[in-house]
């Protein structure tokens, strides 16, 4: 692991730890970012440490440009941190976690147990956002479905010029989206989170399930 903007030759730092399952490497690369001092902080990574409930009431009745999701959680939870680098990649939305330690405040909100996302919106409306499974893809799958939200879009690679190029140089710049229309992202997106989010959570499918999900690939083949 190389910390960012080391300035003297390094050869980074090891990491040999008890496993080498993908959750436990996934929580070590986090705590490495966490631990980052804030000298050397990259600009690009979000805050990972929790805020306080006083700082999430702050935000309630104010109008902002932008959602604001708190995934409410315990201490050893990595949910929230993982959502926090899930949308670092889009716009009009900020994610903060809090942990559990108020429970006064929990039960003000209507937050019944944890982990828990509790969603402000721009004009400064606040709940909580019930019927979602707790878990980390249920959380970053919803908070990207939000009005709005989407994915930054990144400037273009500059390549040098090549010489007697006659095609227009200029950038594209990316259109609207018409809302009343149908986007195959839309339809790719959906069949992305009945795949990959909604059956994952079956460990097996029989019966009238499974007659169903073949049901629903045939007619998904033919049209």
């Amino acid at each position: 692991y190389f910390k960012a903007f080391t300035k003297q030759f390094s050869t980074g730092e090891d990491y040999q730890g008890a496993d080498r399952e993908l959750q436990t490497i996934r929580q070590v690369m986090i705590d490495f970012l966490q631990n980052h001092s804030q000298e050397v902080r990259p600009p690009a990574c979000p805050p990972l440490d929790p805020v306080l409930s006083s700082d999430v009431t702050s935000l309630f009745d104010k109008n902002s440009h932008h959602y604001t999701a708190v995934v409410f959680e315990s201490n050893s939870s990595y949910i929230g941190r993982e959502v926090i680098l899930d949308l670092i990649q889009y716009e009009n939305i900020v994610v903060r976690r809090a942990l559990n330690f108020d429970k006064a405040f929990l039960e003000k909100l209507g937050v019944p147990s944890v982990p828990s996302c509790y969603l402000i919106h721009p004009n400064g409306s606040h709940g909580l956002i019930n019927n979602l499974k707790p878990l980390r893809s249920f959380f970053s799958s919803y908070l990207k479905s939000l009005p709005g939200v989407r994915k930054k879009l990144l400037l273009p690679l500059q390549l040098p010029a090549q010489e007697n190029r006659e095609e227009s140089t200029e950038i594209k710049v990316w259109k609207e989206f018409d809302k009343s229309k149908l986007y195959m992202a839309d339809l790719e997106s959906g069949l992305h989170f009945l795949l990959r989010v909604e059956l994952a959570t079956h460990k097996t499918l029989e019966g009238a399930e499974l007659k169903t999900f073949k049901d629903f690939v045939t007619i998904s083949a033919k049209v």
